[in-house]
């Protein structure tokens, strides 16, 4: 029978959501080894550009324009939305690249971001049930995350560092009447992950670290980049898997120098060895 004291160490799974510019797709720069990105944000490029990361680029398309109201799905009719194709050739990237073994000669697969790649979704489940251009029904949005969560248990499946980004929210959670056995109304601030209802339970399920990226200036205006990575009463959904790592810890990085092993790299790297000693 197995016991844990000989379990191996695990790779990392990491899930890093923040808000925009708060360090995320420059975290994935620290991490050891060879590194390929599916890119979903174009922004992500500019970011990673002149470094060694191969990657597969896949941006939403152009979408259907035309004003739809929401009480009585009026619509114009001014043009005729085109097939939205983003998902299904990412879906055939996935799985024929490890059907093939395409991921074997990498370290670490990174997706940038969830957050775009579940609109991509949205379009195609829209356009599937012809429906594209109308607004969501809830039926959409849960074979949405449905979808997006087969992603992302097809994608860890490979023992490869994964590294995801997302964004957050900083507002009040509203809570309903059954949940706290009185009226419904508006409960604390929090630092809500900006993905659809399901899906702010679900993924997190999936990765090791769960972790929020920000940053803040010191006194002379410079900015530092931070990693959350355990919970406070503002982001309840953070987990950490490595006692050896602080709630907070400072992921700033120094660009005259090899970004491998610093920030999130170096943080990992340090709870490694400090786990195996």
């Amino acid at each position: 029978m197995p016991n844990a004291q000989d379990a191996p160490m695990t790779v990392n799974t990491i899930l890093n959501v923040g808000s925009t510019g708060s360090g995320k797709t420059n975290g994935f720069l620290t991490l050891p080894g060879k590194k390929f990105m599916y890119i979903f944000d174009p922004n992500a490029l500019a970011t990673l550009r002149g470094h060694d990361v191969e990657y597969e680029l896949f941006i939403p398309e152009q979408l259907d324009l035309d004003a739809v109201t929401l009480k009585a799905l009026n619509r114009d009719k001014f043009s005729k939305p085109p097939e939205p194709k983003t998902y299904p050739m990412f879906e055939n990237h996935l799985e024929s690249g490890i059907d093939s073994g395409f991921f074997d000669k990498f370290d670490v697969v990174g997706l940038d971001s969830i957050t775009t790649l579940t609109a991509v979704v949205l379009d195609r489940i829209l356009w599937l049930n012809s429906r594209t251009g109308e607004h969501p029904t809830i039926a959409d949005n849960v074979a949405t995350v449905n979808t997006v969560i087969r992603v992302f248990r097809t994608l860890i499946t490979p023992n490869k560092t994964i590294y995801i980004t997302g964004h957050v929210d900083y507002k009040q959670e509203s809570y309903k009447a059954t949940e706290v056995g009185g009226a419904e109304g508006s409960g604390k601030m929090l630092n809500v992950m900006y993905f659809l209802g399901g899906l702010r339970k679900r993924l997190p399920i999936l990765f090791s670290e769960v972790w929020l990226s920000y940053g803040e200036p010191d006194k002379e205006e410079k900015m530092h980049y931070f990693v959350r990575t355990q919970q406070d009463r503002y982001n309840p959904y953070l987990r950490c898997s490595s006692r050896f790592i602080d709630p907070v810890e400072d992921v700033t990085v120094d660009w005259d120098k090899p970004l491998e092993g610093q920030g999130i790299g170096g943080l990992l790297e340090r709870a490694t060895i400090a786990a195996g000693s």
